[in-house]
């Protein structure tokens, strides 16, 4: 199983965060994976939401499921993802006050699929998954900062 945790200060507000967070058709907009989403029931940040997930992998598209299973509005959720093949994730995301803005940790736990080569798969793909990760929560940044309204 492979683990990635990466930690993020956002010049935004928190609610503002979380509400982009739970904005399923937004998902694309930010998350370097995912190409499309269907079956969106417009906000994930209540148990059970659920929404698919079209991801391209290696050239083709693959579709994954995204399940809440935890909420505490604004501060934290976990979901449960699962992939083609066997590919299974969850995320654990905390938000915190800090100043005007929110600090944004979020941890993933994967496992790959390939049983006996997963261990091979991991040394392949464990590296692309982090810095996907890591430009993803780039996007978010970006996209959260530049909703920000304009003080006057």
């Amino acid at each position: 199983m492979g683990h990635v945790r990466l930690s993020e200060h956002i010049n935004a507000p928190i609610d503002q965060v979380w509400d982009l967070n739970a904005s399923c058709e937004r998902l694309p907009e930010w998350n370097v994976n995912v190409i499309e989403v269907k079956d969106c029931p417009g906000r994930l940040d209540q148990v059970g939401a659920r929404v698919t997930t079209v991801v391209r992998v290696f050239g083709r598209r693959i579709e994954g499921s995204q399940e809440t299973m935890k909420v505490e509005k604004p501060h934290s959720f976990e979901l449960k993802l699962v992939g083609a093949g066997g590919a299974k994730a969850t995320v654990n995301g905390t938000y915190a006050e800090a100043g005007a803005g929110t600090d944004v940790t979020i941890a993933l736990d994967y496992e790959l699929p390939m049983g006996m080569f997963a261990g091979v798969a991991e040394k392949l793909l464990g590296g692309s998954i982090e810095r996907d990760l890591r430009h993803s929560m780039e996007n978010f940044k970006a996209l959260c900062e530049s909703t920000v309204p304009a003080r006057v």
